[in-house]
């Protein structure tokens, strides 16, 4: 599989929230989990854009 933001060839991958792109590990930016089985990702360049990088900040985290 490939990395749609740096090209990279990767064996596993996640896909950001924001841009719903498939991004390698090393293009994440920050993750977390949301509840036991979700876990919201945004890639560096989503990270650059203030309002996406506002609502990643402001989800709530589940217990």
């Amino acid at each position: 599989m490939i990395c749609e933001r740096c090209s990279a060839d990767v064996y596993k991958y996640e896909v950001c929230a924001y841009c719903k792109r498939k991004v390698c590990s090393s293009c994440v930016k920050s993750s977390k989990r949301i509840s036991k089985i979700e876990r919201s990702v945004i890639c560096k360049d989503c990270w650059s854009s203030l309002k996406s990088r506002k609502r990643f900040k402001s989800e709530k985290k589940g217990d």
